[in-house]
């Protein structure tokens, strides 16, 4: 899996991935999250531009993908969370402070 910084609009960092099919796609990281000892990246998984023309404007939105954010050496590389349960813990997690986040904003307004 490659997961290099390359410069995108706004300075936002975007990655790109290649899955286990070998198929490459791009991912801009919103936010990296510690959970019980890990950290973990929230990515949102871009649109591929020229894919997108080929499929004659079908709806097929951006989608969240949380990943493992591990440190080898110099080094920071994504993995996929290979446990179900471990992956459930982080989604509800991550659910969480973005209820808490709704609900700061709210009070703010």
């Amino acid at each position: 899996m490659n997961n290099e910084p390359t410069p995108g609009p706004d300075d936002d960092a975007i990655i790109t991935l290649e899955g286990e099919d070998g198929t490459s796609y791009n991912c801009q990281i919103l936010d990296i999250i510690e959970f019980e000892g890990n950290d973990y990246g929230i990515l949102l998984k871009l649109k591929d531009e020229a894919a997108e023309a080929e499929e004659d404007g079908d709806d097929d939105d951006e989608s969240l993908v949380i990943m493992r954010l591990i440190q080898k050496e110099d080094h920071s590389i994504f993995r996929t969370i290979e446990s179900d349960d471990e992956f459930d813990r982080v989604v509800a997690h991550v659910e969480e402070l973005a209820r808490q986040a709704i609900s700061s904003e709210e009070e703010i307004v």
